[in-house]
């Protein structure tokens, strides 16, 4: 079955956890980071087992301050995006200090408050909590059970990423175990995240045999939905409306553009050529 509209990944950490290193190990590629931030970055993992194929959808998000991060994914705006999420994966560094083994605890309750409050109780997404490798040394040595006992209070499942092989009951472990509870998790999504009416009317511009295609999409709902959230509430709403249709009619132009630059190379060249150019279109939004 090949799964055409996925429910998206969200993949967040603290600035410099090392999320970019890790979905390198997951996807084989990563996008670059913009300024040296990882936020508002978007990337495509596809997934192919026994039952289904797809194309999964992933935004990276950074959480700079708690506090912050918190109060805006509690907005009201915020429910389409965290709605649309299949799964919600957490990095972090190992602690050095109790202080920053706090500080994950409550990242890892914040993000569970903010899912019950927009989608309730019946979600049935996938939480990973994974920590990466410190370059600190030495680190808070916290034994497995209790990170696991941690991660299922707040309904997280915990993932040490350095762990090879597998554990004592012969189950993966690390990032094999990462990718084995994504592509156990429902992706089938719904077409609610629809932003076709800001395409013009008179042509229709088709990417979908591209896997650059699918990236450009999925920016447009990323700008979008981060717009909606940003600038949640009565004031300003129209004026926030005309300039994020503004911003989504020049991205179709210069998609238009690069799909036109593109329509007589080789298929192989032609998706080299499209992801480059939408990956740095993407990085301009």
């Amino acid at each position: 079955m090949d799964i055409k509209r996925p429910r998206r990944i969200l993949l967040l950490g603290a600035p410099d956890t090392g999320v970019l290193e890790l979905l390198t190990s997951l996807c084989g590629s990563s996008p670059a980071p913009v300024d040296n931030s990882t936020a508002g970055l978007s990337h495509i993992w596809a997934i192919k087992t026994n039952y289904y194929t797809a194309d999964l959808p992933i935004w990276i998000d950074e959480i700079s301050s708690l506090d912050e991060w918190t109060t805006e994914f509690s907005k009201t705006e915020a429910r389409e995006v965290i709605t649309s999420l299949g799964a919600w994966i957490y990095c972090f560094r190992r602690p050095v200090t109790q202080e920053d083994f706090e500080s994950v605890k409550a990242t890892i309750k914040a993000i569970q408050t903010v899912i019950e409050k927009a989608a309730g109780y019946g979600w049935d997404g996938t939480c990973l909590a994974v920590v990466t490798p410190q370059s600190i040394t030495p680190y808070l040595d916290k034994p497995y059970d209790e990170w696991d006992d941690v991660c299922r209070e707040f309904g997280f499942e915990y993932i040490d990423s350095e762990a090879k092989g597998r554990n004592e009951f012969g189950e993966p472990a690390g990032v094999e175990r990462l990718q084995e509870a994504i592509e156990a998790t429902d992706w089938n999504g719904d077409d609610d995240l629809d932003f076709g009416d800001f395409d013009d009317p008179d042509e229709e511009i088709d990417f979908s045999s591209t896997f650059a295609a699918e990236e450009a999409e999925m920016g447009s709902e990323l700008l979008g939905l981060k717009s909606s959230i940003a600038h949640g509430g009565d004031g300003g709403q129209l004026e926030d409306e005309e300039l994020q249709v503004e911003g989504l009619e020049k991205m179709m132009s210069q998609l238009q553009a690069i799909k036109d630059t593109s329509s007589a190379m080789p298929e192989a060249e032609r998706k080299r050529f499209a992801n480059t150019a939408v990956n740095e279109l993407l990085k301009s939004l």
